[in-house]
């Protein structure tokens, strides 16, 4: 069987032109070296035993970047065309399965190579999942809150899953079962509009925006010590002020009295400049 020949130069065309009359037309072409063959990646992707049809088969390059991809047949075939030389890495993965191994392959002009891959099935991503956002609203401007738990409780308002938003207030429960649920959101110094209500149905996924407000009542600071004499004992009863500073001028905000160890504690201390002032009458 004679080769077959490939391309040197690369098929290149001008720009349309008319000739009328006795014109000479002058064409002129540069030709460029024709790519290199390209390779083809083809096999098959079993769960180890039987074929499994509609995976998605993707080709990754040497830098773990993304090349192309194809989906199987229903025998669970792949090919993947028109590859350049070079070295890749091919994956297949499909809902339900685990992605598979990456199978590496390396391609010469023209070559073939065959990579059959093996997905195992895993029960577990056939459970639903439930995400959401957790946000603060101050003064109408929602913006995202992290270091709130969240407590996923079930029908029976048995805490199930518990988690933490993160920088941009994202959170995620996954291996959810089947179920209706309440996610809870605490956080020292806010509270939530309300808990929110998830239902999972046949593995589906809930995403959710929990949104907080400052709470008032505990959003505030505490002002505390211990007040001694130049013997560095405990004054019992002392009175301690807690002044605020204004515009550089002192409003008395609060008073107490030290208790049989000296200590004393000022709380809900809104944010704001402060000073301490104690003394003691005979």
């Amino acid at each position: 069987m004679a080769d077959v020949k490939q391309d040197l130069y690369g098929l290149e065309y001008s720009s349309n032109f008319t000739i009328s009359g006795l014109q000479e037309a002058d064409i002129n072409l540069n030709l460029t070296p024709a790519a290199g063959a390209s390779g083809t990646v083809f096999g098959t992707v079993t769960d180890g035993t039987d074929p499994i049809p509609d995976a998605t088969v993707k080709l990754f390059d040497s830098l773990g970047q993304p090349f192309q991809h194809t989906m199987t047949d229903a025998e669970g075939a792949y090919t993947l065309d028109g590859v350049p030389a070079g070295s890749y890495t091919v994956s297949a993965v499909k809902e339900g399965y685990l992605l598979s191994d990456a199978f590496g392959v390396t391609l010469t002009g023209g070559g073939t190579i065959q990579a059959n891959l093996v997905c195992t099935a895993d029960t577990s991503l056939a459970l639903g999942a439930i995400a959401g956002v957790v946000k603060v609203n101050q003064l109408g401007v929602e913006t995202p809150l992290a270091g709130v738990k969240l407590t996923l409780m079930d029908a029976l308002d048995t805490a199930v899953a518990a988690t933490y938003s993160v920088a941009d207030g994202e959170f995620a429960f996954y291996d959810v079962a089947d179920g209706v649920y309440t996610v809870l959101a605490t956080a020292e110094g806010y509270r939530a509009t309300a808990p929110m209500a998830a239902t999972v149905l046949n593995g589906s996924i809930v995403n959710m925006t929990i949104v907080m407000t400052v709470d008032t009542r505990t959003y505030n600071g505490t002002v505390s010590g211990i007040i001694r004499d130049q013997n560095g004992n405990a004054v019992a009863g002392c009175f301690v002020g807690l002044f605020q500073i204004v515009g550089g001028v002192e409003t008395l905000t609060a008073a107490t009295k030290t208790n049989t160890a000296g200590m004393y504690l000022f709380g809900g201390v809104t944010a704001g400049e402060y000073l301490v002032k104690a003394k003691m009458e005979a």
